[in-house]
């Protein structure tokens, strides 16, 4: 495969566009990532215990209903661990972005004008099938006035917000995972063929995208974003591996397109950043492009049945970490929205590979998160 690879890729490739890390800020971003694991490890199954404690200490008839998270929420709410573990959650992502020293913020900021200056550059080299910015795109409310994952102001008003949201993610896993295995396990869990022409439904800084060709070298692929400032770190990276994509920015719900563009649309965790309200019609116009027979498909955080201690800790991380639209999305019907929008063959199954679980020797794993996999054929 590689082979293939390399015959796609042109010789016009250009060095990585790096944002210089100090020691001090590797050090200490690993020191959050270790937080981090200890808060979705340990310290869930401590909040696990002191759930069961507080149940048995509560009257039978007071006893929160099965499927009454509200009634579950609430009396985790009264536990030490529980508060401690909404303040690591909010926080956390808060210091990743905003220590005034260490933070990513901070960082970029005392690096801008020569950051700024390349990004520009390479997009002013940009073919015109490469990438297409449109500066007058109306962006929807909804994701104007959203600061997704503490993002002050979002991702698409300041010229690094994309290098911003490309470190954030990076940096939210272990330093020794490769952040691009997310995109992997999904991939492989897709059917195994050529697929000639693949639509990257909000790329954002492309990594996703980067993957796939290098998993796929026959695909030619597209990539649409609301945001310029991730297309332009999306079409960088493109040429720093000599990928030649066609990125552009487009509101997902009115894409350019003509009707059967596509044989696959892959997605990573867009579902719950989607107001319901707009949801239907965001589907509607996936199916619109995709060939009859293509596939809609990609994973996405979801409640677990049944598990109303799990239910509780993943609508928590929707307040505490400015995922706006998530905890409307655990009750949206997605199913019957996909089969009205026209696809022929609904797939939602449990995404094993990424659910998580909290091992406790003799015990029961606690799975403090839980997602899914959506296939939708046309």
């Amino acid at each position: 495969m590689n082979a293939v690879i390399d015959t796609l890729r042109d010789d016009t490739r250009l060095p990585p566009l790096q944002v210089e890390e100090s020691r001090e800020f590797r050090s200490y971003h690993n020191f959050l990532r270790a937080a981090r694991n200890y808060m979705e490890g340990p310290l869930v199954a401590q909040m696990h215990d002191a759930y069961d404690a507080a149940l048995e200490r509560t009257p039978g008839e007071a006893r929160p209903a099965p499927g009454d998270w509200h009634g579950v929420e609430a009396l985790l709410d009264s536990t030490t661990e529980f508060q401690f573990y909404c303040w690591s959650y909010r926080n956390l992502q808060r210091f990743k972005y905003h220590r005034p020293s260490f933070g990513i913020f901070a960082t970029l900021e005392a690096q801008r004008e020569r950051l700024v200056a390349e990004l520009q550059a390479t997009a002013r080299t940009a073919a015109p099938d490469e990438l297409r910015l449109n500066p007058t795109l109306p962006l929807p409310e909804y994701f104007r006035f959203v600061p997704f994952h503490q993002h002050t102001g979002g991702v698409a008003h300041d010229a690094l917000d994309g290098l911003a949201y490309e470190i954030g993610r990076r940096t939210t896993v272990p330093a020794h995972a490769d952040p691009n295995g997310i995109y992997r396990i999904l991939f492989e869990a897709l059917p195994q063929r050529a697929w000639p022409r693949v639509l990257d439904w909000g790329t954002g800084h492309g990594a996703a995208l980067i993957t796939w060709q290098q998993l796929h070298p026959e695909s030619e692929c597209h990539g649409v974003d609301l945001s310029a400032p991730c297309l332009k770190v999306a079409h960088r990276r493109a040429r720093e591996q000599g990928f030649h994509f066609h990125l552009s920015q487009q509101d997902l719900e009115h894409l350019e397109y003509p009707n059967d563009s596509f044989d696959l649309i892959f997605f990573n965790f867009m579902l719950h950043e989607l107001p319901p309200a707009h949801t239907p019609a965001l589907l509607a116009e996936a199916a619109r492009v995709l060939k009859p027979g293509g596939l809609f498909a990609g994973h996405e955080f979801h409640l677990r049945p049944g598990d109303d201690f799990q239910n509780v800790l993943q609508r928590t991380h929707a307040w505490t970490n400015n995922e706006t639209y998530a905890t409307p999305w655990y009750d949206s019907p997605i199913a019957e929205w996909a089969r009205a929008a026209g696809f022929s063959k609904i797939s939602i199954t449990p995404f094993e590979r990424l659910n998580r679980s909290v091992k406790r020797p003799g015990r029961a794993p606690i799975n403090a998160n839980y997602w899914n996999l959506y296939v939708f054929e046309k």
